[in-house]
């Protein structure tokens, strides 16, 4: 994806939420719902005008630092090379948010949106798409499988985005299903853990049998 067509589709997005926003804010209560628990029902509150802007403005912030992180990756880490990818993320993320802030927009209007399923469904999505495209990342600071291991190995690197691009895919299926059969809540957050470790042991395990942990020992050439 190009970078005009990803600006030009943030700024859409992003100019599509405030546009509601602006729209429905003389109707909207002074308190908007902001926080929503598993059982689907409201636990807090934010007041306006923040309360209406919060998921605009995080939106515009997401953009922003996507926007960053090609300015501020250091030498030897830099992120031409898959630029595209950025661009994707960048647009799916930022559509996301905004997506989640026109939920939280058509809740505060007293519609039964569904919020935890939208989101369910919504992140499932999100991590299908980034899953899909996780193995064309290259080594850097800020995107991806970052351990201390794949930093240190382009063959490490290189394989567990392939794993943990894989298992992005199946957790995404997994919630994108949740959102129409709820499945037990232990399962769920079993399958997120597993989803966060497993890359990482697995990068340990990689770089020892590929690299070791065998420390280099200078050669004496004193007489």
């Amino acid at each position: 994806m190009t970078t005009v067509r990803t600006n030009v589709l943030c700024f859409i997005f992003i100019g599509i939420t405030v546009a509601v926003a602006a729209f429905l804010y003389p109707s909207l209560p002074e308190q908007i719902p902001t926080h929503w628990n598993l059982a689907g029902e409201i636990d807090d509150y934010t007041p306006k005008p923040w309360g209406v802007m919060i998921m605009p403005l995080v939106a515009l912030m997401v953009f922003i630092i996507m926007k960053l992180i090609p300015i501020v990756s250091p030498k030897g880490f830099r992120t031409d090379q898959f630029k595209g990818v950025i661009n994707i993320f960048t647009v799916v993320l930022v559509g996301f948010m905004s997506g989640i802030g026109l939920l939280v927009l058509l809740a505060a209007t007293g519609r039964d949106v569904h919020i935890n399923e939208m989101t369910y469904a919504g992140v499932g999505l999100l991590f299908i798409v980034l899953g899909n495209y996780m193995s064309k990342v290259r080594k850097n600071f800020f995107i991806g499988i970052r351990t201390p291991w794949t930093l240190a190995s382009d063959e490490v690197w290189s394989r567990t985005h392939r794993l943990g691009g894989w298992m992005f895919v199946l957790i995404g299926f997994f919630l994108f299903i949740n959102a129409f059969v709820q499945v037990p809540e232990a399962w769920l957050v079993g399958s997120i853990i597993a989803v966060a470790l497993v890359p990482v042991v697995y990068s340990f395990v990689l770089y020892r049998k590929i690299e070791g942990f065998e420390e280099e020992h200078p050669q004496d050439d004193s007489l």
